[in-house]
């Protein structure tokens, strides 16, 4: 991947987070692209931190680039690593491409992986944990999302909100056996969300593997 993708998805986590914050998920930011490369979205697990980039190809179609960081106990961060990534069917950056696929609905999943990273938790084997990785479509008519962590053991963690959005591509990453119950909230002059609207209100979950 290009240096440059590396170097803007560093600058998106240092942006994104305050050395010695602990929480959940960073607040996603969009700071300048460079090479026509934007961040979609930014998500900090504990001490590792992923970025998800937008950028288009030389062929023209866009692509997404996932990568991911380490923090020291300075707080700062390691030198953004590539994760994955892959072409997309859709322009993101495009509204009528989006509302294409959305066809009137506010969530829609829109891409998940899985990958083997060290976590270092006590849980954890050896300290590797397959983490899942899982995107939503968001409606421009969304302003914010509210995320309930839930564990399969039935014990609830206290929600949080995330917004204002960065882009119509939402990431989240999940640790084993951890469910995020997500609800958007509509933009101010927007048509209401009722509470508990099945289509307003999706499920995601890391099953927990035994080896």
């Amino acid at each position: 991947m290009p240096e440059n993708l590396a170097q803007l998805a560093h600058a998106a986590l240092t942006a994104a987070t305050t050395p010695g914050t602990e929480t959940p998920q960073a607040p996603p930011i969009r700071p300048a692209g460079r090479g026509g490369a934007t961040v979609a979205d930014t998500c900090v697990r504990d001490d590792l931190g992923f970025a998800l980039l937008l950028h288009r190809r030389g062929d023209g179609r866009m692509a997404e680039e996932l990568y991911f960081s380490t923090r020291r106990d300075d707080g700062s961060w390691t030198p953004a690593d590539h994760l994955s990534g892959g072409v997309l069917g859709i322009d993101p950056t495009s509204e009528s491409e989006v509302a294409a696929v959305l066809r009137g609905r506010l969530l829609l999943p829109f891409g998940e992986s899985e990958t083997e990273l060290f976590t270092g938790r006590p849980e954890a084997p050896e300290g590797y944990e397959t983490l899942c990785f899982q995107e939503l479509l968001v409606s421009p008519e969304v302003d914010r999302i509210d995320v309930e962590s839930t564990a399969t053991t039935g014990v609830t963690l206290p929600g949080r909100i995330r917004g204002p959005l960065a882009s119509p591509v939402t990431l989240f990453v999940l640790f084993p056996g951890e469910r995020l119950i997500v609800r958007p909230t509509a933009r101010e002059g927007h048509r209401p969300i009722p509470q508990g609207e099945g289509e307003a209100v999706h499920e995601l979950t890391c099953w927990q593997r035994t080896i």
